[in-house]
């Protein structure tokens, strides 16, 4: 699961600090003036006929929003630099290597979150990842 290996070097991050950081779902809280959310995109196995897959490449969508747009800017930042080119062992997980990819700027007019509306950064990553198998 790298969404458990993610999430869990995003939280430790120090330039990310206090920041919510969410898998899969972006909060329905009103109030917040920055957070983060994360998706995995895709999966595809390392191609075996001797057996399961033993190493699985994931597409991460990781979506910085924030209330102003320097923020925003300066929150990717760390994202990037927590992610791009880490490797090793989070949560459990073994990540063999996660590149960064791509990157787009967006903004989102939404009275759900404030009348000024959102900053949005999206990166792409690149994830090789032991699969975990339960039994």
């Amino acid at each position: 699961m790298i969404e458990k290996a993610i999430y869990n070097i995003l939280e430790n991050n120090v330039g990310i600090g206090a920041t919510p950081v969410y898998f899969g779902t972006i909060p329905q809280v009103p109030n917040l003036d920055r957070f983060i959310v994360f998706y995995r995109n895709g999966t595809t196995p390392y191609d075996s006929k001797s057996g399961r897959s033993t190493l699985d490449a994931a597409d991460i969508q990781c979506n910085v929003f924030a209330s102003d747009a320097d923020s925003c800017a300066t929150l990717s930042e760390y994202v990037r630099g927590a992610l791009d080119r880490v490797s090793g062992t989070f949560n459990g997980i073994v990540v063999q290597s996660i590149q960064f990819n791509n990157q787009v700027t967006m903004f989102e007019f939404n009275d759900t979150y404030n009348t000024k509306g959102l900053y949005q950064i999206s990166q792409y990553y690149s994830c090789r990842v032991e699969p975990k198998y339960l039994p």
